[in-house]
């Protein structure tokens, strides 16, 4: 996949607060996760959501102090952010890789996508955006990703994949037109 110019790439306020974005949707989609795992009773993986939900929180929030140094953050609607193509930030979680059985080893492999997505989206921008101090932060934003998908690598070797039929349910629930 060819890495587009983002708007977010033409000058540090913009970067930044795709940035922000970038780590706010990725939060609030890991809390829905949560809560619909919950409601399915499944508390292990609504947990481990709610952990990611929380690192997102925190690297957003470093995100907002290093904005700090250069000003307000300009106001995007939500409409005008551009994540390569896609229509959500590179770290949502896709709602179509869950199933209300899921493991911690399935929460994580979404996770690993998710950084890995990031990881590039940062490393696109350094590639190929014209302001030095754009490419400066996207590089580092993109070597913290890198740092956050080798975690994710170290938590996913302490679930090992589940077996085959682990979507299997006797009594799935009822749904209803």
């Amino acid at each position: 996949m060819t890495t587009k110019v983002t708007s977010g790439a033409s000058g540090v306020g913009l970067f930044l607060a795709h940035a922000v974005e970038l780590e706010t949707e990725a939060a609030d989609r890991y809390e829905e996760l949560a809560d619909s795992m919950e409601a399915h009773n499944n508390a292990e993986v609504a947990a481990l959501f709610r952990d990611l939900a929380a690192c997102s929180r925190k690297h957003r929030d470093e995100v907002r102090t290093i904005a700090a140094e250069f000003g307000p953050l300009p106001s995007v609607a939500p409409w005008e952010f551009e994540w390569n193509a896609t229509a959500e930030s590179p770290e949502a979680a896709a709602f179509e890789n869950t199933h209300y059985l899921m493991t911690a080893h399935h929460a994580l492999r979404m996770a690993l996508q998710c950084e890995t997505q990031g990881c590039k989206y940062y490393a696109g921008v350094a590639a190929e955006t014209r302001d030095p101090r754009v490419a400066h932060l996207a590089r580092e934003f993109a070597d913290e990703e890198a740092g956050h998908v080798e975690l994710v690598k170290q938590w996913l070797r302490r679930y090992p994949t589940p077996p085959e039929g682990w979507d299997d349910d006797p009594d799935p629930p009822n749904v209803s037109d």
